[in-house]
């Protein structure tokens, strides 16, 4: 305290007139700087130097001085650079001191007031290359570049300078509070050195992007900071380790990107994609690595180069499902904005279709209401064939007009697009087709058209399920509602309006609908009878009648409901029976005229009472004859027919019942090649995986270890392989650990280290997973991955067990690879500890890593 008073005495001093002599003065601003310095109080420092240049001292240590206030402006500049308010008051001071006395602009405060510059240019720059026709924007952004990239270039330069400069000063000064204190303002002038050269970097990169010039000097100048900035040599970027380039610090990402921006506009996209690669593969934050692609290709709008970022945004959104990140939203916002905004002399249908390949990106991200925006800003033309994104768009547009009109001929105009869009469907993105379905649904509801309504929404609930379980909910909801309204005049609906609530109870049990559904099928039962009612209704339609036949199939698919509802096995054995009778009128009814659906429809109930003798409720001669007439009967469909994929799983499940390997295996075979997206796939799977770890258990040649690989890949595709699934899911984890232990034996071994992986992160505390994932990894050349999971066995394990032994020699050996000298180091500290090197075989192993780090020297 007695210091603090001393010291707030001494600044009242410095700031009155005083006419001591020059070097009591110098000598006393010297003691009193270097305290401040020792405490790090940076404004007290500021304060005492600006007392101090007002004194009646000799120009050198003027000059001097006003030197060290410059860094220590600069210093606190960059400290309150993201508080716009103090920033605007110490500029304010600092361009009074500029003023008064010139010298004081030294390079490191010129960087920090060019800063606010050099973010106007940018913005105004990002401003015209998104909007071309902003030429406002490209003279402010140019205006400004040209006075500032020169400027911040040169000052970059010097504060370099002047940094190594002052360590040689330090490295000559002897030890004490002195050196400590002029060593800590160099490392504070660094950072501002590092922004320098950070705003220099991209000022000469904007600046050759808004005159155009492949070949301007401000690319390889940009480069050459960018390189600088992350300690990268030359342009050999293979030789680049991710993990060293410190890139999890943002601006250090950043000037990564703009590295690979500089790649691509001197036209080297192998280099280009290479940094890009990089990045992706380093420690960077996830926000960074999201906006890769978008800054890949805004690269190659920068560069011109139209066609590759044609392809490269086509490849990108062609992977695009569900919610999307901030980083494909602002790719695909940027493909329209400059494909809908082309410079003059590019190819409008070219720029065009790089506009719509941002709009179809939108819209499969979810992001509608934007992806709708741009149709109606920019006149999207959707006659022809534009495929179903556009459709859809499209379709959902003028049904938005047409609730708003409520005119018939809206909805009709909106039907219209939206059937052509469900008839050309996405690949791979149910979620899209689901909601295209939806609003086609509406279109028809609102047209009174209840079957078509009922039809779209219930086609929509699968997709929906998945992607907005909310309107999944709602879909099967509105398709019930339509075929209620449909059964008020035709009974025959209630039945299908049943099933509805029957699958909205299974698939949404928590919902307030689910709640109401066992209510609403009581009533609808009662509004035709009851189900044994509906039952004796079918019984008597007549074979005369024209519905005759639909009659019985109806009537099968009610005494299938009716036998699960029923407790009394002597009643489901009756109607088990006249299941049975109903299925054989359907089936002797096929002749060569009847349609594939009457097929089905008989094929589905032989299927029925084949499933009724194996639980005993039929003689087990109906299943037999059963299946080998629906065995025929298959035949006779095409394999698409989902009544086919039906026969099949209900065969293998009879034959492994009877335990028939052959038949099992043929109908899983069938199941696999005809059906793979289908529900039955994984059991087919699983029976293939069980037959395959029989056969190997008799020879195990490599033909079969390759075929077990693929089964278990698929089995592993099916079942997943995220850490959550595979510790929520015993057949999965199963499933990964053979599909592991198979792609070891014929040499997959990325694809083996790949799933071990998850197997450790899914069970962190499992020993045995750690060590299988470090083995795989590092035979798989993997070599960091295998590093990080020694690493957390080392520190898990008992030091000194034959375990930590071999951890160790493992850490060694991806050292060396990816990190020599820290290799050598961790050698060394473990030769003090152990001499002896361990016991064998990981002292000889470690024996093999000390003789190539001494011979790599």
């Amino acid at each position: 305290m007695a210091a603090l008073w001393a010291l707030s005495a001494t600044l009242a001093a410095a700031q009155s007139y005083d006419n001591r002599a020059k070097e009591i003065l110098n000598d006393e601003f010297k003691q009193v700087d270097d305290y401040l310095a020792h405490l790090g109080l940076t404004e007290q420092r500021i304060l005492l130097s600006e007392a101090y240049v007002e004194k009646p001292i000799d120009e050198a240590s003027r000059r001097q001085a006003l030197r060290g206030l410059a860094d220590l402006f600069a210093a606190r500049l960059m400290e309150v650079s993201g508080d716009d308010a103090q920033f605007d008051a110490y500029r304010s001071r600092v361009q009074k001191l500029i003023q008064k006395y010139p010298a004081a602009n030294a390079p490191s405060l010129q960087v920090m007031l060019l800063q606010a510059d050099y973010q106007r240019a940018e913005a105004a720059a990002s401003e015209w290359i998104a909007d071309p026709s902003k030429s406002d924007a490209k003279q402010t952004a140019a205006s400004i570049l040209k006075v500032i990239t020169p400027r911040l270039t040169v000052a970059a330069k010097q504060l370099r300078s002047d940094i190594t400069q002052g360590f040689e000063e330090v490295d000559r000064m002897p030890s004490g509070p002195t050196a400590e204190a002029r060593e800590r303002e160099l490392r504070a002038l660094e950072g501002v050195a590092g922004r320098a050269a950070y705003f220099a970097a991209w000022a000469n990169y904007y600046r050759a992007v808004i005159e155009g010039n492949p070949q301007s000097a401000a690319i390889p100048e940009a480069m050459k900071l960018f390189q600088g900035l992350l300690g990268i040599e030359g342009e050999n970027y293979n030789a680049v380790d991710p993990l060293q380039l410190g890139l999890i610090v943002e601006w250090r990402a950043r000037a990564l990107i703009g590295l690979g921006l500089c790649e691509a506009f001197l036209g080297r996209m192998d280099a280009s994609r290479r940094v890009f690669e990089i990045l992706r593969q380093s420690d960077a934050s996830p926000q960074i690595m999201d906006q890769a692609d978008y800054w890949f290709v805004r690269g190659l709008l920068n560069a011109k180069r139209y066609d590759e970022a044609l392809t490269e945004s086509q490849r990108l959104v062609s992977h695009f499902q569900g919610d999307g990140s901030e980083g494909k939203i602002s790719l695909c916002a940027l493909i329209a904005q400059v494909g809908f905004h082309p410079l003059a002399g590019t190819s409008p249908q070219q720029m065009r279709q790089l506009g719509l390949v941002g709009i179809v990106g939108l819209a499969k991200l979810g992001r509608i209401g934007a992806a709708i925006q741009l149709l109606d800003e920019h006149q999207i033309d959707v006659s022809g064939d534009p495929g179903f994104y556009l459709l859809w768009l499209e379709g959902q547009r003028q049904f938005a007009a047409a609730e708003k009109s409520k005119e018939e001929r809206d909805y009709k105009e909106a039907k219209v697009l939206l059937i052509k869009a469900v008839a050309n469907p996405p690949t791979g993105d149910a979620g899209a087709l689901a909601e295209c379905q939806y609003v086609l649904g509406w279109c028809c509801y609102r047209l009174k058209q209840f079957a078509e309504a009922s039809g779209a929404f219930r086609q929509a609930i699968a997709g929906l399920k998945l992607s907005n379980p909310q309107k999944g909910v709602e879909s099967a909801w509105l398709a019930f509602v339509s075929l209620q309204s449909l059964a008020k005049t035709d009974p025959r609906y209630a039945a299908a309006a049943i099933d509805v609530l029957e699958d909205l109870k299974r698939d949404f049990p928590d919902h307030s609908y689910a709640k109401k559904a066992d209510l609403l099928i009581a009533r609808l039962q009662q509004s035709r009878g009851s189900l044994r009612d509906s039952i004796d209704q079918l019984a008597k339609i007549p074979a005369s009648d024209p519905n005759y036949l639909t009659a019985q199939y109806d009537l099968c698919v009610m005494l299938r409901q009716q036998i699960d509802q029923t407790t009394d096995e002597g009643q489901k054995i009756g109607y088990a029976k006249r299941l049975l009778a109903a299925s054989d009128v359907l089936n002797r009814s096929l002749d060569e005229k009847s349609s594939q659906s009457d097929r089905a429809r008989a094929l589905r109930t032989l299927l029925m009472a084949v499933e009724l003798s194996a639980r005993s409720l039929l003689p087990a001669d109906v299943g037999d004859s059963g299946i080998r007439r629906a065995a025929a009967l298959a035949t006779q469909l095409p394999t698409s027919d989902g009544s086919v994929a039906d026969y099949h799983h209900r065969a293998l499940l009879l034959a492994q019942q009877r335990k028939q390997p052959e038949q099992i295996l043929e109908h899983a075979d069938w199941i696999l090649a005809n059906a793979p997206d289908s529900a039955f796939a994984t059991s087919a799977l699983v029976v293939r995986a069980l037959d395959i770890d029989r056969r190997l258990q008799e020879t195990a040649t490599p033909e079969i270890r390759t075929e077990a690989f693929e089964i278990y890949r698929q089995l592993v595709q099916k079942l997943g392989s995220s850490p959550q699934t595979l510790r929520e899911k015993k057949n999965a984890r199963v499933a990964a650990s053979k599909f592991a232990e198979y792609a070891e034996l014929i040499g997959r071994r990325a694809e083996a280290a790949t799933v071990i992986s998850s197997l450790a992160a899914a069970f962190p505390d499992d020993r045995t997973y750690l060590q299988q994932a470090g083995r795989a990894a590092f035979e798989a050349g993997m070599v960091e991955i295998a590093l990080e999971h020694w690493r957390k066995l080392l520190l898990g394990l008992d030091r000194g067990s034959s375990e930590w032994f071999e951890a160790k020699s493992y850490q060694l050996a991806c050292l060396a690879e990816t990190d020599p000298e820290g290799a050598r180091k961790v050698l060394a500290q473990f030769k003090l500890l152990y001499p002896a090197g361990g016991p064998p075989p990981w002292r000889d192993k470690i024996k093999i890593v000390e003789q190539e780090l001494a011979s790599s020297r």
